[in-house]
């Protein structure tokens, strides 16, 4: 499923929400069934595509004023409800919001970030030599090397594919 499908699936979602358990109502009201339509149709025509953000964070505002007016008193109702009504739709768009969050960040940030994660791993291993018991060297190496993949993964996501290439670049250029 392609994002600007997730994201139509997700907005009529969210009005159907509204309706059901804001206005008491179990059918959508034309009006709202209507704006559903209007948001569809504006997320086909996004000029950003697979890349957008969301519409909250985006640079260009295609609603029209009476009903981003509409979709912005939705979102405000629905937006803190989405972890009860539809616990996956929150997670995939609370790991999106953190996504691109990372992806904003510099190349350096991302090298430093993935630099971090050497230490993790030495930890991990390093930690079977203290004299605790069997359990407490479980729950260390878990943390440790959960930590280390934590930076390797945020690492890369900082980087991307171009900070990737880049810094494979450099290190080719050291063994030459």
């Amino acid at each position: 499923m392609t994002r600007i499908e997730r994201e139509k699936q997700t907005v009529r979602k969210m009005i159907r929400l509204y309706c059901r358990h804001h206005l008491k109502q179990d059918t959508m009201p034309e009006e709202y069934r209507l704006l559903a339509e209007y948001a569809c149709q504006r997320l086909d025509h996004c000029k950003y595509g697979e890349q957008k953000t969301s519409c909250k964070n985006c640079p260009t505002h295609c609603y029209a004023p009476k009903e981003r007016e509409q979709i912005r008193e939705v979102m405000r109702w629905v937006g803190p409800r989405m972890v009860w009504y539809s616990p996956k739709d929150a997670i995939i768009h609370i790991f999106q919001k953190l996504k691109h969050w990372l992806q904003s960040l510099s190349f350096r940030t991302g090298v430093i970030v993935l630099l971090c994660c050497i230490p993790f791993y030495i930890m991990s291993f390093a930690q079977m030599l203290l004299p605790i018991s069997v359990a407490a060297k479980g729950i260390l190496w878990t943390v440790f090397f959960g930590l280390a993949k934590t930076c390797q993964y945020g690492g890369l996501t900082i980087l991307g594919v171009e900070g990737y290439k880049r810094l494979k670049s450099k290190f080719k250029k050291k063994q030459e």
